[in-house]
């Protein structure tokens, strides 16, 4: 089977053979594996099937040397380290935001308020549904299931890959404006 062909033909279809064919055995294997909580394996999961798109639509996958699995699994194999780097970085139970790093304890209050401005700026830029569905997840706290509910997405699945999205989107916009204020740059 022509995967890249595939994809590029009919992503939806394709996609979905792909989340459904290998979820269930991913997210078991990042948990074993890497220690993942089962959201958080399942984000991984997400996030690779992601880029294995990004990848083909981009042209940096052009041909496949191995099969679908085992491109794919490379990739999770790759966002779960990265994962644990980053735990291992991070106190327990600490969950920082992007722009956090940008936001340290001996900033001045203005530039505090600046990067909050910043950052609140870049979700306005984004406009919906990206900035609902973060202000759902984010400041109301919604479920995924909930918010599928509230946006009219097919189900939770394609919540959670609209917003890993989104938050790759505001990532870009967020640090796009600290590059362009003085002062800020980090």
């Amino acid at each position: 089977m022509n995967w890249i062909q595939w994809i590029k033909s009919n992503e939806n279809e394709a996609l979905a053979h792909i989340y459904s064919q290998y979820k269930t055995e991913a997210v078991a294997w990042t948990q074993k594996e890497y220690g993942c909580p089962y959201e958080e394996a399942l984000d991984l999961f997400q996030a690779s099937v992601v880029i294995l798109y990004d990848n083909v639509i981009s042209g940096k996958l052009t041909t496949l040397t191995t099969d679908i699995k085992t491109y794919l699994f490379g990739i999770i194999r790759n966002k779960s380290k990265e994962w644990l780097r980053s735990k291992q970085k991070q106190p327990i139970g600490q969950s920082l935001s992007f722009w956090t790093q940008y936001v340290h304890e001996e900033d001045s209050g203005h530039q505090t308020e600046e990067y909050l401005e910043i950052a609140t700026n870049s979700l306005n830029e984004m406009g919906d549904p990206c900035k609902s569905l973060l202000q759902l997840f984010y400041y109301g706290e919604k479920t995924m299931d909930e918010i599928t509910r509230l946006l009219g997405y097919k189900n939770a699945d394609t919540t959670k890959n609209q917003k890993y999205k989104c938050l790759k989107r505001l990532q870009i916009i967020f640090s796009k404006h600290i590059q362009k204020t003085p002062g800020l740059e980090k």
